[in-house]
């Protein structure tokens, strides 16, 4: 994938603190695969199964560790963790779109909302009474804002995300198309042949620095909060329960679904399509298998996978 932005091969691995062997003037426009990288791009390997594709690649320069670097004779920045510098480089070169500051004459604000000189509000946004939008928050066209909610300065909230009353999202968020923060939860009481609704009173308090991907569902808690910690990443269409409490630097993958009041510690990882009960304790950097369903407490630095979740060593024995 080509880019506007270009840097010297010098100039990238001063930045990424990596060590050149080639060309230091080599011009780099962008990145790509091994299999499509062109001259002007660079590429990685990070795992022995591509090595095969080195012989092969066409791109100008290959981020690599020093072990794999003997298979290739082009131009080279050698690193510990090629991977990690792979991610350090995407930030170089992405693009970010040209947003203009203010209020679009579209959109829709109470006059009791305080909004920032310096905040974006595109086409036909909606923010509520008693709403607070941050510095350098930027919300895209179609996005509702509820009463009483605050925006952290540099949140980027895309386009058709819904955001109920009394949500607390920090600095630098993302949350990407679809999603719906704070909305009620399932709760009822059963009365006879009918169901009560229990009324969600809580909040959701989101940290610094969380990323949501599209179409996610966060509820509101029931009595107390639902609270994500900084640093964590949610993929797309994920469903977190009322009053969930997630940890800081956390990263769950897609479709994974949480039921109500579990609580996660901190640098957890979670697989796709896994699924937590309620009212349980998973601890700190614990990691979870996608496709697992966890039904009891995890201690502490666990790796499980299954249904219902094991030790991953064990589900390994038992399935080889």
């Amino acid at each position: 994938m080509s880019s506007l932005k270009s840097f010297k091969l010098s100039k990238l691995a001063e930045i990424l603190g990596a060590e050149l062997e080639g060309d230091p003037s080599k011009e780099i426009i962008g990145i790509n695969s091994l299999e499509t990288s062109l001259e002007q791009e660079i590429s990685f390997i990070a795992r022995e199964s591509y090595l095969t594709k080195l012989s092969t690649t066409k791109a100008g320069a290959v981020i690599c560790s020093t072990d794999h670097s003997e298979f290739f004779t082009g131009n080279k920045l050698i690193c510990e963790n090629p991977y990690l510098t792979y991610a350090r480089c995407t930030e170089l070169f992405k693009v970010k779109p040209s947003i203009k500051t203010g209020i679009s004459s579209l959109a829709a604000i109470e006059d009791t909302a305080i909004i920032s000189d310096t905040a974006s509000i595109g086409n036909f946004v909606t923010v509520s009474e008693n709403a607070v939008i941050e510095d350098e928050v930027v919300l895209m066209p179609g996005v509702f804002i509820g009463e009483g909610c605050r925006i952290g300065k540099g949140s980027v909230i895309y386009a058709n995300v819904s955001i109920y009353d009394s949500v607390n999202i920090g600095k630098e968020c993302i949350l990407h198309s679809g999603v719906v923060v704070g909305s009620d939860g399932l709760g009822f009481a059963k009365d006879n042949r009918s169901w009560i609704k229990i009324e969600h009173l809580g909040k959701v308090i989101i940290g610094a620095n969380v990323e949501i991907g599209s179409n996610s569902t966060i509820d509101r808690g029931s009595m107390s909060n639902t609270v994500i910690g900084k640093n964590t990443y949610l993929d797309n269409q994920i469903h977190i329960a009322h009053n969930v409490k997630i940890g800081e630097n956390c990263i769950i993958a897609g479709q994974v679904g949480f039921a109500g009041s579990s609580t996660l510690g901190n640098n957890v990882m979670i697989g796709g399509q896994a699924g937590i009960s309620g009212h349980l304790k998973i601890g700190n950097n614990v990691q979870i298998g996608g496709g697992s369903g966890v039904i009891k407490n995890i201690p502490d630095n666990s790796k499980v996978m299954g249904y219902p979740a094991k030790d991953l060593k064990n589900f390994i024995r038992e399935n080889k």
